[in-house]
């Protein structure tokens, strides 16, 4: 709940005091032309609707923090997890490392959250190193279905496992998306998935998803 709070604090400022600077400025009659009026106006209004984003992230992660952890009664079939992962639109077309021919299930509550909560660990990603093009690598290991993703120069690095060499744990202090990975890393955590990411390459992230056999 600390980080929560203090993540929320973090990200609320900047677009409030942009809201308070444009009306300070408008009060004061410093605007003086319609356009420079409007282009406040539409300034604070986008800073608000930040606002409203992080207003509705608080109570995603308030509800499912008093939702606790119920039974994983889904299943989801792990190629159809790869297969959506491939086509997700955040990816922007990211390419597969080795062939993703996967068997087995996961177990899950809400197939469509996390799939989507994995998505966003890797755009996240994906973010630290913009220029890189974006890949996803995918293997079966100990009865789990381990999924890789990030750049290019940061995926072929990242130890499989844990407690690889180099592994630690996902930092989800970035700016401008900090309410909606400690969503993420809760719907994983919900589910069993390890997370982790390279020490020296922030730009990657990797997941151990328990397969399930019935």
């Amino acid at each position: 709940m600390a980080q929560v709070l203090n993540t929320l604090a973090h990200e609320i400022r900047t677009p409030l005091a942009v809201s308070q600077g444009y009306l300070k400025l408008y009060v004061d009659g410093r605007l003086t032309t319609p356009e420079d009026q409007q282009r406040a106006l539409q300034q604070t209004r986008e800073a608000l609707g930040v606002i409203s984003v992080l207003c509705a992230e608080m109570t995603k992660v308030s509800a499912l923090s008093e939702a606790g952890s119920p039974a994983l009664l889904e299943r989801l079939d792990a190629a159809t997890l790869v297969k959506e992962l491939g086509e997700a639109g955040e990816l922007a077309g990211a390419t597969w490392l080795t062939e993703p021919a996967v068997a087995g299930q996961v177990a899950s509550n809400a197939s469509k959250d996390l799939v989507r909560a994995i998505v966003v660990l890797i755009k996240s990603a994906c973010d630290e190193d913009k220029s890189a093009a974006r890949v996803l690598d995918v293997a079966a290991q100990d009865g789990a279905l381990v999924v890789r993703g990030g750049s290019a120069n940061a995926v072929p690095p990242l130890p499989v496992t844990p407690e690889g060499t180099g592994a630690v744990p996902v930092n989800v202090e970035r700016g401008g998306r900090g309410l909606t990975l400690i969503w993420a890393l809760f719907v994983l955590d919900q589910h069993g998935i390890q997370t982790w990411r390279h020490q020296d390459h922030k730009a990657s992230v990797g997941f151990r998803i328990p397969l399930v056999t019935v």
